[in-house]
């Protein structure tokens, strides 16, 4: 799909009658200037006013992966080990409510113009997409929240200093939202050139199976009834996938084995060795977009990431489909290279195998040279304390140019879509189909090189679907900002956040041996691992399943009740 046809920047003066700010000058999409009594009287200044709504679409994923068991930051996250208390204020409160008032806003004004319906239809569409969005937001950090469905002034007491809605309540009025944005908006197929990478019906049919999967779940697992939820993910993303507007990248091809990091990185020719373009997939369904002449993403790659966690490193498969700890192609840990072997292709195109030339941002002799594949590029060796702290190190998304670059950040995507068809399949009626799992899971596992995931190979090897299905989920949205959220909704946290935070297999292991590193003294537990946070310095309760409400609005509106055990 084309992604770069709306060139010019946005930043809309509100004066003073929107709670929005126009510090960054970022969309893609047209600039202008409005003043309130003039406005709306127009589609193109409708457009104009939705344009902003854009600004809302997250652009990284790892901030709050490195909240869950997968990733480990550079300084103690307080949220990940459970350490963390009520703060005054929050812009996971704040910013959700400015985008729900911008959003309510439109929808107030496009009622005005009766005879304008049909022009500002996909307007009216993106303002109920985006408010769906922003309540989410509210709902998965802090389940029920004060529903406004206003613009409000100051004369709205019963409104402003109101109690808040139930989880329920909020979770309704999402899909309110997301069912009018799918009768307004229009299908991708007949999207204008000029208008591509604007919402569209299939982007929200995914979003609404996002938002039922995650309630369904959340409610089947604290002992609720979650089929309706888990129902509505079904038909939404069953429409998305009939649909067949979208395919799961592959270019093996061209590409070889390094096919899936690059498909995170199509930008300009010369982002990849095949010189492929964003136009080049059809598998993102809504991204946060950017240009690298226009609205670059960013002009360096090589700058920290959070480190990848142990666990993470060992939930992918071997070659043949089976777990490390079954497969007998499970080349040990004896050397830093040997765990990397006869695994599923997303390991080293997630993870960097060591000593396998990488891009860095450095004199032009390390730059990846494409006219030479194998020539430039700096052969990492595991750099402790500067680009890892646990032995793993990410490569997801870090682009190899020198210059600034346009990497899209992908919102939707077809895969996540595959993922929650297959996990609400199965969460609903306690099983799925070999057909059902050909349709979604096993599209993903092909791209990665591993067999076919059926009931009879469950079976005959001792595996438990369930875990499998979340396995697939856990690797291919890894750094999209979804661990923590998972986690919460299964209602494992309790289990799986406590557990101490590890690095690489230290003890009789290359590592220990090799003069590069054997000099160096990490912690480590009983069998040889690096430990970074140990369990003792982690825990997980019942009341961290919500955050808590920011004890300001708290002050401001004593109808507020905090969330359980933060009081």
């Amino acid at each position: 799909m084309m992604k770069n046809n709306i060139v010019y920047s946005i930043c809309f003066l509100l004066a003073g009658i929107l709670l929005c700010s126009c510090e960054k000058d970022l969309s893609l999409f047209p600039q202008d200037k409005y003043s309130e009594p003039t406005f709306f009287q127009s589609a193109g200044q409708f457009e104009l006013f939705a344009n902003q709504f854009y600004f809302s679409l997250p652009s990284s994923g790892a901030g709050l992966d490195v909240r869950s068991d997968i990733l480990v930051d550079w300084s103690e996250n307080t949220i990940s080990n459970g350490s963390y208390s009520p703060e005054p204020n929050s812009d996971q409160w704040k910013s959700p409510y400015i985008n729900i008032r911008n959003t309510t806003y439109l929808l107030e004004k496009a009622i005005l113009v009766p005879d304008l319906a049909e022009q500002i239809s996909e307007y009216v569409g993106e303002a109920h997409f985006f408010r769906a969005f922003a309540y989410f937001e509210l709902l998965r950090y802090y389940g029920g929240v004060p529903i406004i469905d206003k613009v409000l002034d100051l004369d709205d007491t019963e409104l402003l200093y109101g109690p808040r809605n139930s989880r329920e309540e909020v979770v309704d009025h999402i899909l309110k939202d997301l069912d009018k944005a799918i009768s307004l908006l229009p299908k991708e197929k007949d999207i204008a050139e000029g208008k591509k990478g604007r919402v569209s019906r299939e982007a929200a049919l995914s979003f609404k199976g996002r938002i039922a999967l995650f309630e369904g779940t959340w409610r089947k697992f604290r002992g609720q009834n979650g089929d309706e939820l888990l129902d509505l993910a079904i038909a939404a993303t069953g429409e998305v996938i009939n649909g067949n507007q979208y395919v799961i990248f592959d270019r093996r091809d061209v590409l070889g084995e390094e096919s899936y990091r690059y498909f995170f990185l199509l930008d300009k020719g010369k982002s990849n060795v095949a010189g492929l373009t964003k136009a080049d997939q059809q598998e993102y369904i809504l991204t946060n977009r950017f240009d690298a002449d226009i609205r670059p993403a960013g002009t360096s790659s090589a700058h920290k990431y959070p480190s990848v966690t142990r666990k993470f490193a060992d939930l992918f498969l071997c070659t043949d489909g089976l777990p490390i700890d079954k497969s007998p192609l499970f080349a040990g840990r004896e050397t830093v290279e040997s765990e990397y072997e006869n695994r599923d292709l997303r390991m080293t195109n997630v993870l960097q195998k060591p000593f396998t030339r990488f891009w860095a941002n450095n004199p032009p002799e390390y730059n990846r040279n494409w006219n030479d594949p194998f020539a430039g590029g700096n052969i990492y060796d595991i750099n402790f304390g500067n680009t890892t702290r646990t032995g793993y190190y990410a490569v997801k998304f870090r682009v190899e140019v020198a210059s600034p670059f346009g990497v899209d950040w992908p919102v939707i995507r077809l895969a996540e879509v595959l993922l929650i068809h297959a996990e609400a399949l199965f969460e609903k009626n306690g099983s799925i189909t070999d057909q059902q799992l050909d349709l979604t899971i096993n599209k993903l596992r092909e791209r990665a090189g591993l067999p076919a995931l059926t009931n009879t190979f469950v079976s005959a090897n001792g595996l438990d679907m369930r875990t499998e299905i979340r396995r697939e989920r856990t690797i291919e949205l890894f750094l999209e900002g979804f661990r923590f959220d998972d986690l919460r909704r299964w209602k494992n946290a309790e289990t799986e956040m406590p557990m101490a935070l590890k690095g690489v297999l230290w003890r009789d292991t290359q590592y220990a041996t090799d003069s590069r590193w054997s000099n160096i003294d990490f912690p480590q537990d009983e069998t040889g691992s690096i430990i970074i946070e140990p369990t003792n310095k982690r825990k997980f309760e019942e009341k961290h399943y919500l955050l808590p409400l920011p004890t300001r609005q708290i002050l401001l509106n004593p109808n507020l009740e905090q969330n359980p055990g933060w009081s």
